[in-house]
């Protein structure tokens, strides 16, 4: 039995068939690829800055006086409604000073009347006076005739001739009267104007004993309180305008040509002002308004004005409120290239080249950059419609070298 299996194993090796050795397929790498397509894009300039009020003012008092009311909302982060008093100063002094005034308005508008009441008596003596002269006149004068005649007596036209000169006298007096009149008139008149004006005058100090806001604003500073005694010009406190903000963001001057054109207050650019949290991230509308006048110096930059309106006025939910002091980013709305092919930055390798796939042939395709931003480069030249680019990152990637491409969508191979 033993010899018996020996010689079956002997058997067996030496009538085993031999294995022939090959040389292992190359199926090459395995990637994912992505289809270029055309797209218009939209090029956008991006840019950091501070918030500042555009409006910031300096509330003073304009007359003097005691404090004796303050607007609730008169603290500092305090929102004020435009028109509304922030202080107002004791009004007593000043409701007394246009009494006063109204009163030396009627007293000489009285007096006016009395002159005039005065002009129309005159008037009426001197139409008496007139009379009386013609009288006279007539009298003298036919005596005169008849004394010619020597009917009357020479003492009896004397008589008559001093009776007409001194109605002459009587009437050249009243007609002296009568002249005064209109300089008075004048001066009465003048004088109500003067007090009209004082009048003015009083009414304005009145109404400047409330200090209002030319607009509705935060309170930034304030310096006064209840009870405190306030000189013509001193400072009550510091507002800025709800919703009237800018942002001087400075943009490089290689990032300007991409600018849609001129631009100035009244064609301003679109614009997003934006502000991100440990949370969220916030929103606002906003419009590029104008340029500086140079180049920044030292950063080689151009400062921008952007402009955000109606953005922080107060509402009663918690939303964020834009203000002053906050750092945010500018995204400027640039100009719209038609035709251009957007890349992920990774697939985009030095020297402007990216990987394509022809035939499971891997390609090292040169392309032209029209400008690269964030995670994305924008392309309008060196690829064409349906390309096929490499999304999986390679090493020592050679021209012509073989490749597989990864099915994404029934996840196998192709």
């Amino acid at each position: 039995v033993l010899g018996a299996a020996a010689t079956i194993a002997w058997a067996l090796e030496e009538f085993k068939p031999q294995t022939e050795r090959q040389a292992p397929g190359d199926a090459g790498r395995l990637v994912e690829v992505i289809t270029v397509k055309s797209t218009p894009a939209t090029l956008t300039v991006e840019g950091y800055g501070t918030v500042e009020p555009r409006s910031t003012l300096k509330l003073v008092a304009e007359v003097r006086g005691l404090v004796v009311k303050e607007n609730p909302g008169f603290e500092e982060g305090g929102f004020i409604p435009k028109g509304t008093d922030l202080i107002v100063i004791d009004p007593r002094d000043y409701e007394l000073e246009v009494e006063s005034r109204k009163a030396q308005i009627r007293q000489t508008t009285a007096e006016i009347e009395r002159l005039e009441q005065e002009e129309r008596n005159l008037e009426a003596t001197l139409r008496i006076a007139r009379n009386d002269a013609a009288l006279a006149k007539n009298e003298m004068e036919r005596l005169l005739s008849l004394s010619d005649r020597k009917v009357v007596s020479q003492s009896l036209v004397d008589q008559t001739e001093q009776k007409y000169l001194g109605s002459l006298e009587r009437l050249q007096n009243l007609e002296n009267q009568k002249a005064l009149f209109g300089p008075r008139r004048d001066l009465l008149q003048a004088q109500r104007s003067m007090t009209q004006v004082m009048l003015r005058q009083a009414e304005l100090n009145l109404e400047r004993t409330g200090v209002k806001t030319p607009f509705d604003g935060w309170v930034l500073e304030k310096s006064v309180e209840v009870g405190q005694h306030v000189s013509a010009g001193q400072a009550v406190g510091v507002i800025y305008e709800a919703g009237a903000l800018e942002i001087e963001v400075r943009i490089p001057v290689k990032d300007l040509k991409w600018l849609p054109g001129p631009f100035s207050p009244q064609s301003p650019l679109d614009a997003e002002v934006v502000f991100e949290d440990s949370v969220d991230t916030y929103r606002w509308p906003a419009k590029v308004v104008r340029q500086r006048a140079e180049v920044e110096a030292t950063t080689r930059t151009l400062p921008l004005v952007v402009v955000v309106d109606g953005v922080s006025a107060p509402v009663r939910d918690a939303s964020l409120h834009l203000r002053p002091g906050m750092f945010v980013t500018v995204k400027i709305t640039g100009r719209t290239i038609q035709k251009a092919f957007l890349l992920p930055r990774h697939v985009v390798y030095p020297g402007d080249v990216v990987h394509t796939v022809v035939a499971d042939r891997l390609h090292l395709q040169p392309i032209r950059v029209l400008r690269a931003y964030r995670d994305h480069v924008v392309v309008d030249g060196g690829v064409a419609e349906g390309d096929l680019i490499v999304h999986t990152p390679l090493s020592a990637a050679t021209e012509g070298m073989k490749v597989r491409i990864k099915d994404w969508q029934r996840g196998s191979e192709s």
